[in-house]
């Protein structure tokens, strides 16, 4: 890649992307998700792997600008066959039924996509999908967690990486008011961007101010395995274990927390 990228063990999966990992990001603007999103899809199309994009029409423009200014040319790669784009709204709609995804249409429409692009590329096919974000942004949870269930059927009969990406503000308490440990359920991993550790820094402080104590080091000690929450950055399990028991402070601790996160910028 024409760019350094830093080593984290996020970037090493988007790299990487070893075939059956199916994992999300959460993401508060577009500059960061098109940070993250470029290193996979480059990647994968310079080691030859075949790729499949399913994003919003505006996400695959920045997508497809970021790799030229890489100097990837994308056009050569949809040419050949090795790189498929598909908008995530008109998917959405082949594999919905009363607004919950349907089993045999999503099958039946991702299988015509694998079976085709997996002979114009080598090793794992690589898909990237932010229709789940579509639909948790709707308030259609029930339905992206639907999906994420079905994309982990999927993978039973294809080989391929999935990374799933969703556009939440998590310094903001709505991001949190739905199921979001559901989300790390249905992963393999949750990668954390560049400024989680700035987050959880801003959030240990305020903790110190309403508690006395930084619920880092509280939620470190937690241990709930049988759910999803193991999986997200140490920031927003903070805030998921703050939600779950402590409901009533967790708008004052993410107000203090943004205040501490600008100061530290």
């Amino acid at each position: 890649m024409s760019h350094e990228i830093e080593t984290s063990p996020a970037n090493a999966l988007l790299i990487e992307a070893p075939v059956n990992k199916h994992f999300a990001q959460l993401h508060r603007d577009p500059q960061t998700l098109t940070d993250a999103v470029t290193i996979y899809l480059e990647t994968g199309l310079l080691r030859g792997n075949s790729v499949v994009v399913i994003a919003s029409p505006k996400h695959t423009d920045l997508f497809l600008a970021r790799l030229r200014s890489d100097g990837v040319e994308p056009g050569a790669f949809l040419k050949s066959g090795q790189l498929e784009l598909h908008d995530a709204e008109l998917t959405l709609r082949k594999c919905m039924r009363n607004d919950m995804p349907d089993w045999e249409d999503f099958r039946r429409a991702m299988a015509a996509i694998f079976e085709r692009i997996r002979a114009f590329g080598r090793g794992t096919t690589r898909a990237y999908q932010e229709m789940v974000s579509l639909l948790w942004r709707e308030g259609k949870q029930r339905a992206a967690i639907g999906f994420e269930e079905y994309w982990n059927e999927l993978g039973l009969l294809y080989p391929f990486s999935l990374f799933c990406s969703y556009m939440l503000d998590v310094h903001r308490d709505q991001a949190y008011a739905g199921p979001l440990e559901d989300i790390g359920r249905t992963h393999s991993d949750i990668l954390a961007t560049a400024d989680d550790e700035r987050f959880r820094a801003a959030l240990d402080a305020a903790s110190r101010d309403v508690f006395g104590v930084p619920l880092s080091q509280v939620v470190g000690c937690s241990r709930r395995r049988d759910s999803g929450e193991q999986r997200f950055p140490s920031g927003q399990r903070t805030m998921l274990w703050v939600k779950r028991n402590l409901p009533s402070a967790s708008a004052a601790v993410l107000e203090r927390a943004r205040h501490y996160y600008q100061e530290s910028a």
